[in-house]
């Protein structure tokens, strides 16, 4: 089985490194790494199309061997995929990332559109996540993904589906199935004045939350000290508002001045 692992805090982040000693304990296992050169955080599902890219061989803590992408983490795996690894993937392994992704943190999240776009070339994929941004600790992941990842390579995935895993910081109380909850951001404009006069901006204000009362969906699983394991489907219709915007009236609009 040969596994490609990325990440979005950058292929020098301790998550990674983590992540692959893990997954390298594997019987019959190969391991690829190729991700960020930087940390490329909350970048989404950008793609590069009007700028080069490189990809250099660069060697981890224990002499692993690894490559250093200078785009974003969808980069990476577009790049491993369309040819720059040579062996076929078998699955694409994301992570582990310092800080959660829950509900609608995964449209913000390079961790999780890593998977997206490994997906998208009919390649399997899981993101791991961990619910702390201060003083990570990855081993509980770490474990679990050495043993989630061939039980999930024993099975087949759905078509442009892939498992986001969070997972809370101390004692687990037990791993849920979920779907996707409802997060709150607190997000707050910061303006400056730089020495010319001129102002900039950052993006400030408090963590996200979510709602933690509905029962089956990841943030309430976090919150409740569980695992979560979600399903996500590259399909974002609303299919039971597209039921009833079949009784709109769109026949009778006309496009003639």
């Amino acid at each position: 089985m040969h596994i490609l692992v990325t990440n979005d805090d950058g292929v020098w982040a301790p998550g990674i490194y983590a992540l692959q000693a893990a997954l390298r304990t594997l019987p019959d296992v190969r391991l690829t790494i190729v991700a960020p050169a930087e940390n490329q955080s909350a970048v989404g599902h950008r793609k590069t199309l009007h700028n080069p890219m490189r990809i250099d061989p660069v060697t981890l803590n224990g002499g692993v061997e690894a490559f250093a992408c200078s785009g974003s983490p969808a980069d990476a795996i577009a790049l491993a995929l369309m040819g720059f690894v040579k062996e076929p993937v078998d699955l694409v392994v994301s992570g582990i990332n310092q800080g959660p992704n829950l509900a609608q943190d995964i449209t913000y999240s390079g961790t999780v559109t890593a998977a997206m776009e490994a997906v998208l070339y009919g390649i399997p994929a899981i993101a791991f996540l961990i619910d702390s941004w201060q003083e990570p600790i990855f081993d509980i992941a770490a474990k679990f993904a050495r043993q989630f990842v061939p039980f999930v390579m024993s099975r087949e995935l759905p078509e442009l589906t892939l498992l986001n895993v969070n997972v809370p910081v101390g004692e687990i109380k037990g791993v849920q199935v979920t779907r996707q909850g409802r997060r709150r951001y607190h997000d707050e404009l910061v303006e400056r004045i730089d020495p010319g006069g001129r102002p900039y901006y950052w993006i400030g204000g408090e963590a996200p939350t979510g709602d933690t009362d509905e029962v089956g969906t990841d943030v309430w699983a976090v919150a409740q000290g569980c695992l979560s394991i979600t399903p996500i489907r590259l399909d974002m219709t609303a299919h039971r508002f597209l039921e009833s915007m079949q009784s709109w009236p769109i026949d009778q609009w006309t496009f003639s001045s």
